[in-house]
């Protein structure tokens, strides 16, 4: 199983300077002496600071970077830039979701909402969509800033159909899939795309990139869905079971109830009271354990990265595919 640690070393070397540069760049955005039309005072430059500084893995930024060193060259200021834009607005969309889901910590800081409200977090989130449309808009690229533009859409529309269809029975394979690419894989989507569209790629190779960052996206999701199960509070930084608890069903939860549609703990937990609650996700996550549920929903998100890893093959050899080989690897044999 691999670590953050064990990617920041075998992946993110080739493009570690560019990403001390993205990660400089977002920085920037609370900076009121180096983030240009920006204008903050303390109060919010503090808040963006909190934000800004929590450590995340930069998959998103480090995908564009690789995307970009598939052709040879190292990555321009503009994919430089793109890259920045991606993770900025993966960073907004957490701050929102943390708000709508109530969450009071996110890699074990505690959250906006939980610091500030949610009324704040909710424009905190804002101002960081924002900021990360004027970094794309930089890229002076028409066609990356349309596609950002429709993530953004893809986005909110994830995170609303997760909203709507709380508790909302039964939950179809097709529709979880839906889901989780609007909510999650359609920024991993962009980040590939992008940085092969900066690079002039052919409309083959920008494909094959549509195609690497969709699986790795849905490979990711998949994979935290099962995490969210299986790892402790500590080792996610936020609540275990939480999605189940608040009534939305990944593919674990939809799993068990394709198997036992008529006498299902997920079913009793969704329809029954709340003090019996705790006792449902037990048995459930019991049952999961005990029929190899999670090991099914690893093989689903296996064979995401063998389609990601697949699209790979049409280049030549280099550092970067390596390093976006072993990537698509860590999507489903991670630790956290």
């Amino acid at each position: 199983m691999l670590t953050k640690g064990d990617i920041e070393t075998s992946v993110y070397g080739s493009v570690e300077v560019e990403l001390e540069r993205v990660i400089a760049s977002l920085m920037a955005v609370a900076d009121r002496e180096d983030a240009e039309n920006i204008d903050s005072d303390a109060v919010l430059q503090e808040r963006l600071e909190h934000i800004l500084a929590a450590p995340g893995k930069r998959v998103r930024p480090a995908i564009t970077l690789l995307t970009s060193k598939l052709w040879g060259a190292n990555p321009t200021e503009d994919q430089v830039t793109m890259a920045a834009a991606v993770e900025l607005l993966h960073i907004a969309t957490l701050v929102h979701d943390d708000m709508v889901d109530r969450a009071d910590l996110r890699r074990g800081r505690a959250t906006p909402s939980n610091l500030w409200g949610g009324r704040v977090a909710v424009l905190l989130g804002d101002y960081l969509f924002a900021a990360s449309a004027m970094f794309v808009c930089d890229t002076g690229n028409v066609r990356v800033i349309k596609r950002f533009a429709e993530t953004i859409m893809e986005l909110a529309k994830g995170e609303l159909t997760e909203l709507i269809g709380v508790g909302d029975l039964p939950f179809s394979r097709d529709a979880y899939y839906k889901r989780i690419y609007n909510k999650t894989a359609s920024l991993f989507t962009t980040a590939a795309e992008s940085g092969a569209i900066l690079c002039g790629a052919s409309p083959a190779d920008e494909a094959r990139m549509h195609q690497y960052g969709y699986s790795l996206g849905m490979a990711y999701q998949v994979m935290d869905d099962v995490l969210d199960f299986t790892s402790t509070s500590e080792e996610l930084g936020k609540p275990a079971c939480n999605d189940l608890r608040q009534g939305i069903l990944t593919l674990p939860s939809i799993i068990l109830l394709e198997r036992s549609p008529e006498n299902n703990p997920v079913t009793r937990l969704l329809n029954g009271s709340t003090d019996d609650r705790e006792i449902h996700l037990e048995q459930a996550v019991n049952q999961m354990r005990a029929t190899g549920i999670f090991d099914e929903c690893i093989a689903v998100a296996d064979d995401f990265v063998r389609k990601a890893t697949e699209s790979l093959q049409g280049f030549e050899d280099s550092e970067a595919r390596t390093s976006l080989h072993t990537l698509a690897t860590f999507a489903s044999n991670r630790l956290n």
